[in-house]
């Protein structure tokens, strides 16, 4: 029973560390930091890890239902974990283009971003980041990806192996 909870705490973990991005990235808005496209894509990725680990949660008795959420988690924290590197590399080669540039004209009229330009809205430039210990804010955020698709391919494992268990 206690392998059972501590299953079941680990996609609550992976939601938690995903709410805490979204909230520093937030924060970080406030304090004068504007989003670039990129930013916002991860900003995206971190709310469906958010989402997906949450109803994997939910769908804990269900082990199959469960892990295929899981896995929809784990494939969104690989896109988030992709758009952090691209963003690394343009912080490392800032003359590239990012920015203000078509990406953020498509990101700002999609639907999500007029429903909630506060957190959606692209008005920054991908090289111009917050470094935060020596570091540059993507590579904070890779490594919040990272530790979110630890979490849940755990999670899965223990999954498939209580399952296998069971049999």
């Amino acid at each position: 029973m206690n392998r059972e909870r501590a299953t079941a705490a680990l996609p609550m973990l992976a939601a938690a560390t995903a709410l805490g991005a979204l909230g520093g990235a937030l924060w970080l808005q406030r304090k004068g930091f504007a989003p670039c496209p990129l930013c916002i894509l991860q900003r995206m990725t971190y709310l469906a890890v958010l989402v997906f680990a949450l109803f994997a949660r939910s769908l804990m008795r269900s082990r199959l239902a469960a892990q295929i959420v899981l896995g929809l988690g784990v494939v969104s924290g690989l896109v988030g974990l992709g758009f952090a590197a691209r963003h690394i590399w343009l912080v490392l080669h800032p003359g590239q283009l990012c920015g203000l540039d078509p990406l953020a004209a498509v990101i700002n009229h999609w639907q999500l971003t007029q429903w909630a330009p506060w957190m959606f809205r692209a008005d920054g430039l991908c090289a111009d980041t917050p470094s935060i210990f020596g570091l540059a804010l993507p590579f904070w955020s890779a490594v919040g990806f990272a530790l979110t698709m630890a979490l849940l391919l755990v999670a899965m494992r223990r999954l498939a192996s209580s399952s296998h268990a069971d049999q």
